[in-house]
């Protein structure tokens, strides 16, 4: 008996914390927009590659190593994430919003954790959110971008409009609070130094990712 009420309260705390998150979204007065790079700022350039030292966690796989990020074109961008011993564990292709697999290291090559993987990645680096009507929201000294597929919502919050930078990227499923992704960004550079991910539900995922400087040598 007190293992059930401790097991009720527990998830009693959980809905309340998912209900309370997804509640201060819900009086934003809001204008239609098509969001594009001018309202947010795109996590990758471009041009040029991106490097970050990456962590991840998910379904007790733990990885640590190299993520490595280029547009190769306007409309394609290539994720490779390689181990610190430079052993290649996957390769994908992000083009018009869309991630498909090249490449996935056969023990890590199962459904769950390649749709885990493409959705953060998705998020994360903003591969599906330009181009495509959002909500463009005033919530005290920030702006919000309210994207909308049901049954996902997911709130894009910039603090600083001047720099345009993303701080905080909360996606909620049915209410509950699905993942929530901040971000910190040098505005000298114009690029996010860090970015750390956590995914809730039945999959945990966490990503944390740390922007290597570009060698000028």
């Amino acid at each position: 008996m007190r293992q059930l009420r401790i097991t009720s309260l527990v998830l009693s705390s959980f809905l309340l914390l998912s209900g309370c998150a997804i509640s201060k979204y819900k009086r934003l007065f809001c204008d239609k927009i098509i969001i594009t790079t001018q309202d947010v700022a795109p996590v990758i350039p471009a041009s040029g590659l991106v490097k970050y030292k990456a962590s991840i966690d998910v379904l007790k796989n733990h990885l640590s190593g190299l993520l490595l990020v280029k547009e190769t074109d306007s409309l394609t961008k290539r994720l490779v994430f390689v181990t610190e011993l430079g052993l290649k564990m996957f390769d994908f292709e992000a083009r018009n919003g869309t991630i498909n697999t090249v490449y996935v290291f056969d023990p890590l090559n199962k459904p769950v954790m390649i749709d885990a993987l493409k959705r953060n990645f998705n998020h994360m680096l903003l591969l599906d959110a330009y181009w495509r009507e959002a909500g463009k929201c005033a919530q005290k000294d920030r702006q919000i971008f309210a994207l909308r597929s049901d049954p996902d919502k997911r709130y894009l919050s910039v603090a600083d409009t001047a720099s345009r930078a993303l701080s905080l990227q909360e996606t909620f499923h049915n209410h509950k609070l699905e993942s929530r992704i901040e971000y910190s960004y040098d505005k000298h550079t114009e690029r996010y130094t860090k970015i750390k991910a956590k995914q809730y539900g039945l999959v945990k995922f966490y990503f944390d990712l740390e922007l290597i400087p570009p060698s000028h040598d």
